[in-house]
């Protein structure tokens, strides 16, 4: 099995699944990663609309929300889009998040984790999260990623997570 395939096969939620075709599918008929304006969210699946995000990293290294699904605001109690990363969770789950968006933005590739965060007022919720890198239209850099996520039932959780709150991180380094 190749390891796009096995990468694939651990993105058990159909708009994760969704969202990482159609970036696979941009790049590929591209020949390139895909600047964000060839993003057409109404070519997404339906179901990844309510989770999506466009996160963008500055030129000071600060990472902000462009966009953020409704399903964000229902989960924090708050609009999330036009803030930035560190003024929306607490310090040590954005320095983590922080090398997650690293990750995915310097190897220019599909970043898959399931996590748990803590949600100010509410007890800890998990959610499986994808992230894929694509070009800013404004500085031809990669600076800017897609992402998906799905909030879980605990009833899907299994295992403890590590001190990080993270349960699974996967790379697939095939799409560099």
């Amino acid at each position: 099995m190749n390891q796009a395939m096995g990468f694939r096969a651990s993105l058990t939620d159909a708009g994760l699944v969704g969202l990482y075709d159609y970036w696979v599918g941009l790049r590929e008929s591209l020949g390139r990663l895909p600047r964000r304006s060839e993003i057409d969210p109404l070519d997404l699946p339906s179901d990844v609309l309510p989770g999506m995000i466009i996160i963008e990293r500055n030129a000071d290294h600060r990472f902000w929300c462009r966009l953020a699904g409704t399903r964000m605001r229902e989960i924090y109690g708050f609009e999330v889009t036009g803030k930035y990363l560190d003024d929306v969770i607490p310090t040590g789950a954005a320095t983590f998040r922080r090398k997650i968006y690293q990750m995915a933005l310097d190897g220019r590739c599909a970043v898959f984790c399931r996590l748990r965060f803590s949600v100010p007022g509410r007890e800890f919720v998990a959610s499986d999260r994808l992230y894929v890198p694509v070009v800013n239209d404004d500085t031809d850099e990669v600076t800017v990623l897609v992402g998906a996520q799905r909030y879980l039932m605990s009833s899907e959780i299994v295992g403890t997570p590590d001190s990080d709150g993270v349960y699974a991180l996967m790379v697939d380094d095939t799409s560099a």
